[in-house]
């Protein structure tokens, strides 16, 4: 979205919507200069909702924080929903037509047709006929067009609930217990009346239907509040009955003091368990240290070893003495028993300290102690059987409590049932029968008065329908650039193309198409200087190129109108001749006829000359019509004849300029151009280029022979 080329659009239509601008506050003027006075008439309801000296017991006690909020704005809204019902604007209807019909004069709106077309018998029916609905109480709906059209005679008053809601407005002010009924009318006494008559009817009709409510809800209490009392009653009975027949004075109390006793001799038989089981592991293991020989060294099992290492010794140490006698007592004899007697004397010593007890006491200490150990285990053992003995008895008597107590425990959860039952009934009828006295009572604190006629909003509505002129003008030429896909200059051509632009030509209106005229114009100031300055500009790039490659034969194509691109294309073969060159453009029907309108000679054709005939030099220009008839080049002449005739031409002027098909219109131009040396083509500025297009068009970047666009008709 190009927003710069939007708010150029919307530039150069600024003066159209300065005007509809205009227009719109002075026709928005007479329209509303006679624009009837509005007057406003306000009445005001206290609800009592929020006003504390009228709430003996508020129905908030039960809310907290913001759940009283949303309480009352329930209400309110309840409130103020019920107050635009059919059933009350009906009322409201019916009691303004009876106002407009009994007397026209005092009438608060002018008699419609409709009324007018009642007779005075009608009249007097259709007024007995709204007088019964109103007592009544009956909706007014379409329905109720029969033989006197009661609905379409509202209506054409502008008293039917659709009309009369535009007008009304029914809302709670903030913090506030007032609800505000407001009417806004043409005539003060009729918004007097409306804000009045329909408070009041409101307000008597909603007291009225909320005593009959609670009058009905009282009475279906009553009636369920004596069928629970004697349910509950019953039950109570039967729970008593129960307790006195099977003789139950407190059987929880009861239960609780056996299940305790139960408790407590199961702990001390877990104990009596310990107590055994720790017995017998130590009498286990006093027994095992009794029979064994070996392991424990308190009982003496290591003496024996001891004694007899200390025998051997002992012959040792005699056999070593007697050596010594026998061998005239060598001192190597004397050191054998020197030593043996050492290791005796050593394994005595340890033999005393090892065994610094006697064996027989510790074997004397472990029976006394199997025997003490024996003694406990029978100890528990009897101690159980008697703990056994009790807790079967009170196992016995928990069991027996068992079904009165889930029998008294029935009974009284019945009766719990039925007394919770009973209270909430009552306190439900409490609050009924509260409400009805104390309940919400609704007050016309306020009623309408008349008003003088509010501020006129005349310059608010000129004011705004200007703004809306202007919006809706703005935002549409906004969106019509926004959506429009047209090119109108070089940067959008080349942006939308990416190609080489080597020249832009401005537009020129109807009244410069004259080349002479255009030509000759002097002014600076005019377009048609300035399109004979952008023509030079365009003129000196393409003379570069032919002078540079030296070339002379030179094709046009185009995309957009035919009738802008021949215009172009004359002022460009125009510009060439200019220069004092012999230039020679072959032209098609589109150029013909604009050489025609310029009174310039188009007879010379294309196929004369393929057959042989000669060009006729003219000034500016010289000019051929390319008329092939349907025919392509080829199927005139072949390629040698057309290289000959082609060069014979070539060598007679300095330029030829061949209009070549409209992109994409035909095959032709591939004859073309096998024979022309540089070709450009014409952009038409405004001509719309879809995405197909856009891809066709870029490809034309790719060819060597394309010099670049130009773009005519830029405004």
């Amino acid at each position: 979205m190009n927003i710069q080329r939007s708010l150029e659009t919307v530039n150069r239509y600024k003066w159209i919507i300065i005007v509809i601008f205009i227009l719109t506050v002075v026709v928005g003027f007479f329209v509303l200069r006679n624009l009837p006075k509005d007057y406003k008439s306000e009445a005001k309801l206290s609800t009592g909702l929020l006003d504390p000296s009228r709430q003996l017991a508020p129905d908030g006690a039960s809310y907290t924080g913001p759940d009283i909020i949303i309480k009352l704005n329930q209400q309110f809204s309840t409130i103020m929903d019920i107050m635009r019902m059919p059933k009350n604007i009906s009322l409201l209807s019916y009691r303004l037509i009876l106002h407009d019909l009994k007397d026209q004069k005092t009438s608060f709106k002018p008699w419609s047709a409709e009324m007018k077309a009642l007779t005075d018998t009608q009249r007097q029916e259709a007024i007995a006929q709204f007088e019964t609905r109103l007592n009544q109480k009956q909706v007014l709906t379409p329905l109720d067009n029969g033989k006197l059209k009661l609905y379409q005679l509202v209506t054409s008053m502008g008293y039917d609930e659709k009309s009369l809601n535009k007008k009304l407005d029914i809302n709670h002010e903030q913090n506030s217990d007032f609800i505000s009924v407001a009417y806004t009318s043409n005539n003060t006494l009729l918004s007097v009346f409306v804000v009045n008559t329909l408070s009041k009817d409101f307000i008597n009709n909603y007291s009225l239907e909320q005593i009959l409510n609670k009058n009905t809800a009282i009475v279906v209490l009553d009636s369920l509040l004596k069928k629970k009392e004697a349910i509950m009653n019953d039950r109570i009975n039967q729970l008593k009955d129960y307790k006195i027949r099977n003789g139950v004075l407190n059987l929880d109390k009861q239960s609780q003091i056996v299940y305790q006793q139960i408790t407590d001799n199961e702990n001390r038989r877990n104990q009596a368990l310990i107590d055994k089981q720790a017995a017998q592991a130590a009498l286990k293991s006093v027994n095992d240290k009794l029979a064994s020989r070996t392991s424990d060294k308190y009982l003496g099992a290591e003496v024996i070893e001891d004694n007899r290492a200390i025998i051997t010794l002992k012959n040792s140490v005699q056999a070593a003495e007697d050596n010594y006698l026998h061998n005239g007592y060598r001192p190597a004899d004397k050191k054998t028993v020197d030593s043996l007697q050492a290791l005796l004397s050593s394994r005595l010593l340890r033999s005393n300290d090892q065994y610094v007890s006697d064996p027989l006491i510790a074997k004397q200490s472990l029976v006394q102690r199997r025997i003490s150990l024996g003694i406990e285990v029978d100890k528990a053992t009897a101690g159980i059987n008697d703990i056994d003995k009790e807790l079967a008895k009170l196992n016995a008597k928990f069991t027996g409590m068992v079904p009165f107590d889930a029998g008294v425990q029935d009974h009284e959860r019945n009766a719990d049932v039925a007394t919770k039952e009973y209270l909430e009934i009552l306190a439900r009828y409490n609050q009924t029968s509260l409400d009805k006295n104390i309940g919400l009572r609704l007050q016309l604190v306020q009623e309408g008065i008349p008003t003088l006629p509010e501020s006129s909003k005349k310059l608010i509505y000129i004011a705004l329908s200007a703004i809306a002129s202007f919006a809706i003008c703005f935002c549409t030429l906004f969106l019509i650039s926004v959506l429009d896909r047209s090119v109108n200059n070089g940067a959008e051509l080349k942006s939308a193309l990416n190609a080489n632009i080597i020249g832009e030509l401005g537009y020129i209106g109807p009244d410069n198409e004259s080349i002479a005229k255009l030509w000759s114009e002097q002014d600076s100031g005019s377009e048609s200087v300035a399109f004979k300055n952008q023509l030079r500009s365009l003129r000196f790039e393409l003379d570069n190129k032919f002078f540079n490659d030296n070339q002379k034969v030179f094709g046009i194509t185009g995309f957009g109108s035919a009738s802008t691109q021949a215009f172009t294309i004359l002022n460009l073969a125009y510009a060439f001749g200019q220069m004092n060159k012999k230039v020679l453009l072959i032209g098609n029907q589109e150029v013909a006829l604009a050489l025609q309108k310029l009174n310039m000679p188009v007879d010379q054709s294309i196929r004369a000359v393929l057959q042989g005939a000669n060009v006729t030099q003219s000034e500016p220009f010289s000019f051929v019509k390319n008329d092939l008839d349907g025919q392509s080049l080829l199927e005139i002449k072949d390629r040698k004849a057309l290289s000959e005739i082609f060069g014979t031409m070539r060598d007679r002027f300095d330029l030829i300029i061949v209009t070549l098909d409209p992109l994409g219109d035909g095959a032709g131009n591939r004859e073309w151009m096998s024979l022309i040396e540089l070709y450009t083509a014409i952009f038409v500025a405004g001509s719309t280029l879809r995405d197909k297009e856009k891809v066709v068009l870029a490809s034309l970047n790719e060819d060597e022979k394309f010099a670049g666009w130009i773009i005519s008709g830029v405004k």
